[in-house]
């Protein structure tokens, strides 16, 4: 039979293992940052959301208690409103239907009959407007705006050019945000300067955050938003030339900075090294894969 000093001796072990594990077991305390993460195209991509459409109203409210806001794809249909939509068609998404209708070459009420598919899920278009009384009634989520400019000569000629688009557009974006409470937590991205000019020359918009678009190296990138009177950048994270420096030159620029898009959570641990202002990213539990309020 063991002796009572090998009986304590175990006993001992076995409360040292005990207060090692629990103390190398227990959960971190989730960590602050003042980094916004931005869910990518709603809640997002279609080849990461096995739930939800893209670019939809269920889609940025499912990033309630989640993420702190949403970036949507704009283009504007011919009667000036702001719909909610990627692609330069609608090819392959709707219903039952090979048509490949744009929307800027489409009037409302044919936008509105639209149902759109994708896998096994269902919806519809949605227009700004929905989601910016959505937020308006508290949500209060930061929501970020790609302006769509990639159509073809054809499509802009509906609306005298692609100048003559970008200024109905604009005009378009300050009525919907005429009673928005929410002005200063939004932003645009856009290679267009007259587009941002409209915009803040406007009560509704003006401090809406403009956030030059343009593929170039971070030197470059700063120094056009810098001379174009942008309030900040939007990169592609895995351009080589973003780095933590290029980044904190654009903060001592006066830019904000915003990131597109990391998803698996080693990416995701690089970009907020990088201590950009603003994340988009299509994991929507990004924040809970860091550990982070």
């Amino acid at each position: 039979m063991p002796t009572n000093f090998t009986r304590l001796l175990f006993s001992y072990i076995f409360l040292i293992n005990l207060l090692v594990c629990t103390y190398s077991c227990r959960k971190a305390e989730p960590v602050e940052t003042d980094v916004i993460f931005l869910a990518h195209k709603g809640s997002g991509s279609n080849n990461y959301n096995d739930n939800l459409l893209e670019n939809t109203l269920p889609s940025v409210k499912n990033i309630l208690n989640k993420l702190d806001g949403a970036e949507l794809d704009i283009q504007m249909s011919l009667d000036g409103t702001p719909w909610i939509w990627h692609n330069d068609s609608l090819s392959g998404y709707i219903c039952d239907s090979e048509a490949e209708d744009i929307i800027p070459e489409m009037r409302d009420a044919d936008i509105e009959k639209i149902r759109i598919c994708y896998k096994n899920r269902t919806d519809r278009i949605y227009k700004l407007s929905e989601v910016v009384d959505w937020n308006n009634s508290g949500q209060g989520i930061y929501l970020s705006l790609d302006i769509k400019i990639s159509f073809n000569a054809n499509t802009f000629n509906l609306y005298g050019g692609r100048e003559g688009y970008l200024i109905k557009l604009a005009n378009s974006l300050i009525s919907v945000f005429e009673h928005y409470k929410y002005v200063d937590r939004t932003l645009v991205e856009i290679d267009n300067q007259m587009f941002c000019s409209i915009l803040k020359s406007s009560s509704s918009t003006k401090a809406i955050t403009t956030c030059f678009m343009r593929y170039q190296p971070m030197e470059d990138k700063i120094a056009n938003a810098v001379k174009l009177d942008y309030d900040g950048i939007s990169c592609n994270y895995t351009d080589p030339t973003v780095t933590s420096a290029s980044i904190a030159t654009a903060k001592k620029a006066g830019l904000k900075v915003q990131l597109w898009t990391p998803y698996y959570r080693d990416e995701l641990r690089t970009v907020l090294a990088m201590n950009p202002d603003f994340i988009q990213t299509d994991n929507i539990h990004a924040k809970q894969a860091l550990n982070i309020k």
